[in-house]
């Protein structure tokens, strides 16, 4: 009785843990290889714009991207040209005391709610005036 269970346990963690590395290897199979590079990786708390330059994103999707957690930016864009991103009255996009960050999202049916497949972050650093 003591090896029945035994087995039973073994073949069920068995299964519980292929389980999970196919949904690990799913979600990486979904992570871009492109990148987001800030033109103005440093700003003051006067400043007002990030500027920022993509290589590799997917040019045919929709792009998010936020700032501090808002979105401030929803259009498809061209690898290797720059953009700038307006973040004056963001709250906490000027803050000092932690590395502020821009992410880039996009997703496989263009809407913000879908399945991701692409994202990244950067982070820019405040300087006081």
């Amino acid at each position: 009785m003591k090896k029945i269970i035994g087995l039973s346990f073994i073949l069920f963690s068995g299964i519980t843990l292929s389980g999970c590395s196919a949904i690990a290897e799913n979600s990486l199979e979904k992570t871009g290889n492109g990148s987001i590079k800030l033109l103005t990786p440093t700003i003051t708390t006067k400043d007002n714009q990030l500027e920022f330059m993509t290589e590799g994103i997917d040019e045919n999707k929709v792009t998010f991207i936020f700032v501090a957690n808002k979105k401030v930016f929803e259009q498809k864009i061209k690898n290797d040209e720059s953009y700038k991103l307006n973040i004056k009255g963001i709250k906490d996009a000027h803050r000092t005391d932690y590395k502020p960050k821009v992410q880039l999202l996009q997703t496989k049916d263009d809407t913000e709610n879908g399945d991701m497949v692409n994202f990244k972050q950067v982070r820019y650093t405040v300087e006081k005036d």
